[in-house]
């Protein structure tokens, strides 16, 4: 019996790692074993042991093993003898059946993550005094090549070296770090995927999404056994496990050369963008700069009145030029109109580029030569906001 004993010490100090990870579920488990078979050793006439369960109850949802009542024992030829083996062991506290971590545990064995907000250093040498050479951000994944005193040696990406243990969680600790910082997605593979509001086939149908879209999945919504919560675009509900691949984006460690390198090209790139925007302000000036007061005027017809009545563009041009001759506003249309704040000249270079349309040409032509159907007004705004003259869905005053 002592040998038995042994084998079940012995697969439990192999295995330890495994049994440990789920809440003690497994230590539970082997102590159980260890119990039962102590029964039998002190029933037992000789070393020949075999045993058989003869009641295993599960518990319902919160336990690993509910009652083990009884244990049918043979030794040798003699005949069989029960030892009592009532053991109960609650492994659970809470209504929800933990999700079977078995894959997660195999995949992420050898997984590193920095538990830190920012970034934690990969150094040449084990040694915090050793040269950085890259590093591992929140959210990255290394792997664990080997462990030293206080020290783990890591790869990601191109970075291989030493990181602090202090700060690093590995295994089943790095899975359930990743679920909480990285950005899970379910990505279908079916045109018309529907997110219904509960996790039934009879719920309502929030809204329906197309094959290849990326939704997020909700690691904070109730976990409900072939469902998915997920969340597209504001509206948030469940979609069928079955349709969708779910895949968590991680990252990996970057060199303090590749940050270097990454930098410098985002400043290239900003250089490259403001190069670009000043060139094309330039030739948009340009473009303004050597239009005529009819167009500039036509333009601003167009921008501000282009879908009125004829007469409501002739009332905007109108406008303008009582305010180059009124003496309290700049004395030319060009400076009335690019007056800080006064008009919407933001498309004014694009409407030159493609010419005003030729009623609002004709109405900047009438509005220079003294037509003026507001009767001298200086401002308009849309109707209904303010008491003047209306003409179209404008206010003059």
């Amino acid at each position: 019996m002592s040998k038995i004993y042994n084998n079940l010490s012995a697969m439990y100090a192999k295995h330890k790692k495994y049994f440990n990870k789920r809440n003690g579920q497994g230590v539970a488990l082997a102590l159980a074993m260890m119990l039962l078979f102590s029964g039998a050793y002190v029933n037992a006439p000789n070393n020949e042991v075999s045993t058989t369960v003869v009641d295993i109850e599960p518990a319902s949802t919160a336990g690993v093993i509910s009652a083990v009542s009884a244990m049918e024992i043979t030794a040798g030829d003699s005949s069989l003898v029960y030892a009592s083996a009532d053991v109960t062991t609650v492994a659970a506290t809470t209504d929800q059946v933990e999700p079977d971590l078995d894959d997660e545990y195999d995949e992420w064995a050898d997984k590193v993550m920095a538990d830190v907000d920012e970034y934690l250093y990969i150094r040449k040498e084990a040694s915090a005094d050793s040269e950085a050479i890259a590093k591992l951000r929140a959210g990255d994944v290394a792997t664990l090549v080997d462990v030293f005193d206080g020290w783990y040696e890591v790869e990601s990406g191109n970075a291989h070296g030493f990181v602090s243990a202090d700060y690093c969680v590995t295994g089943i600790e790095a899975y359930e770090l990743a679920m909480d910082v990285c950005n899970t997605y379910a990505t279908t593979d079916v045109a018309g995927l529907r997110i219904r509001s509960e996790a039934s086939e009879d719920a309502k149908i929030l809204k329906v999404v197309a094959k290849g879209d990326k939704l997020a999945v909700n690691n904070d919504a109730e976990v409900v056994d072939g469902w998915v919560a997920v969340t597209a675009a504001g509206t948030s509900g469940y979609v069928k496990a079955e349709m969708v691949q779910v895949d968590m984006e991680t990252g990996e460690a970057i060199t303090l050369a590749e940050e270097a390198e990454a930098k410098a090209a985002a400043e290239e790139a900003a250089r490259q963008a403001k190069e670009a925007a000043a060139a094309a302000a330039a030739a948009n000036q340009a473009v303004i700069d050597s239009a005529s007061d009819v167009a500039l005027l036509a333009a601003i017809i167009q921008i501000e009145a282009g879908n009125e009545c004829y007469e409501g563009q002739v009332a905007v041009g109108s406008v303008v030029m009582n305010r180059v001759r009124s003496g309290s506003y700049p004395n030319s249309v060009g400076s009335v109109i690019f007056a800080r704040g006064q008009f919407a000249t933001s498309r004014m270079s694009s409407v030159l580029s493609r010419g005003p349309k030729a009623s609002c040409v004709q109405a900047a032509n009438e509005a220079i030569a003294g037509s003026d159907p507001t009767g001298g007004t200086t401002h308009f705004r849309r109707a209904g906001s303010k008491d003047g003259l209306i003409i179209g869905n404008h206010v003059f005053y």
